[in-house]
């Protein structure tokens, strides 16, 4: 092989080996003490649930760094339905919480509700989707969603209910669409026309 050639293969081989580095987020993230509207605003008959820009992350697992405790996480609007409900960047969190956040946002696409249980005194919403980070080092990985909301009387105490949610990941990847053997394959017939270049000049 020539020289020129053989320095090749290690570069291109490494740069696959560290775009495959990147894990899925695992673990899970719990909201809680967030604020919202209800349409109409009592839990027996709730239709859609407004948004939200002052719920906090109390408590995190695996993947999601500590710092992110005590964070505000918006919320966006929602149907209450079962069935197909694609919202991108459904909730979002940025780690900025000083002197040790890391600057990385978290957040959740939500694809479908799968199921609804609602009463006059209690609302829970169980969805799936997809949690999202712009960490370089976590990929887009498949997750599941709950949001509850409870009242005594089915009531909003000062106009809004308090809500909690949590995200759990369900440890599987998202298939990249095929990137990876593009990529590869690309870099194979780089490889190919770099041989074959050499072999004319032989």
């Amino acid at each position: 092989m020539y020289p020129s050639l053989t320095k090749l293969v290690p570069i291109l081989l490494g740069s696959l080996a560290l775009a495959a580095q990147a894990v899925p987020i695992t673990g899970q993230i719990n909201i809680q003490t967030g604020s919202v509207v209800l349409t109409p605003n009592m839990l027996g008959a709730v239709s859609s649930v407004g948004g939200s820009s002052n719920g906090l992350v109390t408590a995190i697992e695996g993947a999601y760094p500590a710092a992110l405790v005590g964070d505000f996480v918006t919320y966006k609007p929602f149907i209450v339905a079962v069935g197909a409900q694609s919202i991108a960047t459904f909730w979002s969190v940025t780690d900025t919480l000083a002197p040790i956040g890391t600057g990385f946002n978290y957040s959740f696409d939500l694809g479908a509700i799968t199921s609804v249980i609602q009463t006059p005194t209690n609302l829970f919403v169980n969805g799936a989707g997809t949690l999202r980070s712009n960490n370089p080092a976590l990929d887009a990985t498949p997750g599941l969603w709950s949001y509850g909301i409870n009242s005594a009387d089915g009531s909003p105490t000062s106009g809004a209910f308090s809500f909690q949610s949590n995200n759990v990941a369900q440890n599987v990847a998202v298939p990249d669409g095929g990137n990876s053997l593009i990529l590869f394959g690309a870099g194979l017939i780089g490889l190919g026309g770099l041989a074959r270049s050499f072999k004319f000049l032989a």
